[in-house]
């Protein structure tokens, strides 16, 4: 219809150009049947876009009814599953602040142990090793028969052995407390580096739990970076858990740790104070020891001394004697002599010169026995004079390793009274 209208309203103006001509052109003329129609086009083209635009007011607003709920929904969703999230952070925060607290007081416990070792070995340095080296030394000033491998000396020996293996076995479990204690601290770190990205994505969830879209900041927040997320919820519980289990596993073996050096330090004062006593106990025997052998000794020395006083006064005696002989000697040579200046017949062999002949020999012979006593008295004076000065050395040597033993050792062995480190 609208194409033979088109067609007639061209045909009525060539018949009007073809009558009026070229000099003159009339208006367009339209037919009644043209302003009808025109008018029907018109108001169909109303009606049309106005049930279009129902149709559009219409779908528009159960798009807006849809979006605005699938929205309320997914907000309330993602607030439930922000929610959820947080509630599990915080969960994990109070497990991570747990393990933290008590890895906190296991690394204070820890070295608290550590202080303890390095006090033992301290001691055992300054103290038991030290003290044992100079009473070695002090030992070697004995003198004469006294420097001898006795009893003390093998227990002095056995005492620095034994301080020796207390150290060595102090110094590997002081490394050992000390890598420990590293590793405590290293799996420390983790749970805070964790636990302070835990805080931290707490606080950004709780925060977005407050946002509305209303709110005045998140208008005026404009090209918003979205990144995307590169770890995977397992991969995120996974470590987490790693870092707890690993923390966990730190603190048991701190704790066998601490078991075995309290039984360590027990083992090793009971070790070194039974060796110290068996030392001392050594020490008191060999002075006891000596103290009787150098009673002994001057008990000797005593009646040495008594040998030597009868024995000069024996010899003084014994040379008075001889002195007497020798004079009657003397008086029974001048008879003889004189008897022999008689004259003649008188010179005879009578009972005077028999008497005087015999007393001659018998003198003679006594003269003999005590110049033979005289000189046994002094070579016994000799050895006793020998002896007692063998017996002074003597008790000045044991006068000497008494000194060393219980003066010098033994006033420095009362400082080794081991207590629990």
């Amino acid at each position: 219809m609208f194409k033979e209208s088109k067609s007639r309203r061209v045909g009525a103006m060539n018949i009007v150009g073809q009558s009026v001509g070229r000099s003159s052109r009339m208006p367009l003329k339209y037919t009644d049947d043209d302003w009808d129609f025109n008018n029907r086009i018109k108001f169909r083209i109303t009606d049309d876009q106005q049930k279009l635009a129902e149709r559009i007011v219409a779908e528009s607003k159960r798009v807006v009814d849809e979006t605005k709920d699938t929205t309320q929904n997914w907000q309330r969703e993602v607030e439930h599953h922000m929610k959820e999230r947080t509630s599990e952070i915080k969960f994990l925060v109070d497990e991570l602040n747990k393990q933290k607290k008590t890895a906190l007081l296991e690394d204070e416990a820890l070295s608290t142990y550590c202080n303890r070792i390095v006090h033992a070995i301290n001691f055992l340095k300054e103290k038991s090793l030290e003290i044992c080296q100079k009473c070695c030394i002090y030992r070697e000033g004995r003198i004469g028969v006294d420097l001898v491998d006795d009893e003390v000396d093998r227990q002095l020996r056995q005492e620095l052995k034994v301080t020796k293996g207390c150290l060595s076995l102090l110094d590997k479990t002081l490394k050992e407390s000390a890598e420990q204690l590293r590793k405590l601290r290293a799996a420390m770190y983790l749970l805070d580096k964790d636990l302070g990205h835990k805080d931290k994505s707490l606080l950004i969830d709780q925060a977005n739990l407050t946002l509305r879209q209303t709110q005045q900041n998140v208008r005026n927040q404009r090209e918003l970076a979205i990144p995307k997320c590169v770890y995977s919820l397992s991969e995120w519980e996974h470590k987490t858990y790693t870092n707890i289990k690993d923390n966990a596993k730190e603190l048991n073996s701190a704790k066998q740790l601490r078991a075995y050096v309290d039984i360590l330090l027990k083992q090793v004062v009971e070790d070194m104070q039974n060796q110290t006593d068996r030392t001392n106990e050594a020490f008191e025997m060999r002075i006891e020891e000596m103290r009787h052998v150098k009673k002994m000794l001057e008990q000797k020395h005593s009646e040495i001394v008594n040998h030597i006083s009868d024995v000069n006064r024996n010899l003084r005696q014994l040379e008075s004697e001889l002195s007497d002989r020798e004079e009657s000697l003397h008086l029974c040579m001048v008879r003889l002599s004189n008897r022999c200046q008689r004259p003649g017949l008188e010179l005879t062999c009578d009972a005077v010169q028999k008497a005087l002949n015999s007393e001659m020999r018998v003198l003679k012979d006594n003269i003999c026995k005590l110049k033979k006593k005289i000189a046994e008295n002094k070579a016994s004076l000799r050895y006793l004079l020998h002896v007692q000065i063998m017996q002074e050395e003597e008790i000045n040597i044991k006068a000497n390793s008494l000194k060393i033993d219980e003066v010098d050792c033994m006033t420095i062995r009362r400082a080794l009274r081991y207590q629990p480190f």
